[in-house]
């Protein structure tokens, strides 16, 4: 019970000095623009406080549209990926009923599309592993199918062209909808509200800090914005999380990236997974790892 506590404790630690990394210039620059209230001079010009409703304003709409418009291809994308996933499970338990011998090959070649998925830094994946895919296609060609069990290869027909449809759709969802004009525009509207919050400060302590709470809000959502459209929001339940099932479905201990967080590295029901390898000149492409 000791070492098990001990183990949950040092994952959660590894997993926060994973985020401070990952964030660590936004930290920096959310303590700085906190203290400006504090270190900027008193101007106290109380006619800026006609600017602020208008211009907090116009950036909460602005940003919650865009918020909203990212939310919708994330979670469009989290969809594809499950729904490829689940495809994909479907089409290894179909193939062992059809024809177990070749059902080994079926198997392989969805075992090495998920790691070549993996591999990548991007989920953005259809461009990359074209050569996996087809690899599958020509492991359930290979089956032997019987008279009897034509429905079962009927429905790995309709997984496959689902596969296929899946990858075209992920290959839009995950690209990044803000351009750096959206970001422009919402930097400037964000300093805006910056500068008449500032502009209108009467020096005491109090209004300050509420001051430098209110720039750091308005950091805070260009960060979440910033990482909706580029699919870091949740990235490693995409990711690591729903390929578990699969390699599950194939007979396989789960695969991760040698890049992969620490944290994120879940072994199945026997203490084993595999950890991708740095160079791609060994003779195996991971090692075997027991917990």
């Amino acid at each position: 019970m000791i070492a098990i506590s001990f183990t949950l404790s040092h994952t959660n630690t590894i997993e926060h000095m994973d985020i401070l990394r990952r964030f660590r210039k936004d930290i920096v620059l959310g303590i700085a623009l906190f203290l400006l209230p504090f270190v900027l001079p008193h101007i106290g010009i109380s006619n800026l406080s006609l600017l602020v409703t208008p211009t907090s304003g116009v950036f909460a709409i602005v940003t919650g549209f865009f918020i909203a418009d990212a939310m919708s291809n994330y979670l469009r994308l989290q969809t594809l990926i499950s729904e490829e996933n689940a495809a994909l499970i479907s089409i290894a338990e179909n193939a062992r009923e059809i024809d177990p011998a070749n059902s080994v090959k079926v198997d392989k070649a969805i075992d090495d599309y998920m790691i070549a998925i993996l591999n990548l830094t991007t989920l953005n994946h259809a461009s990359h592993t074209e050569q996996e895919v087809d690899a599958i296609g020509s492991a359930i060609d290979s089956l032997r199918v019987e008279p009897e069990k034509k429905d079962f290869f009927d429905h790995i027909l309709s997984m496959k062209d689902k596969i296929f449809a899946c990858r075209q759709e992920v290959s839009l969802a995950a690209k990044k909808t803000l351009t750096p004009g959206h970001w422009i525009v919402l930097i400037v509207l964000g300093t805006l509200v910056g500068i008449t919050v500032i502009g209108m400060r009467d020096g005491t302590i109090l209004i300050n800090l509420v001051t430098g709470v209110m720039i750091i809000g308005m950091q805070a959502i260009l960060i979440l914005l910033r990482e909706m459209d580029s699919n870091h929001l949740l990235e490693r339940k995409l990711a690591y999380e729903s390929p578990r099932d699969v390699f599950h479905a194939v007979h396989q201990p789960p695969y991760y990236p040698s890049f992969s967080p620490l944290g994120a590295r879940v072994p199945n029901t026997m203490g084993l997974y595999r950890l991708g390898r740095d160079t791609s000149n060994q003779s195996e492409q991971y090692d075997l790892i027991k917990i």
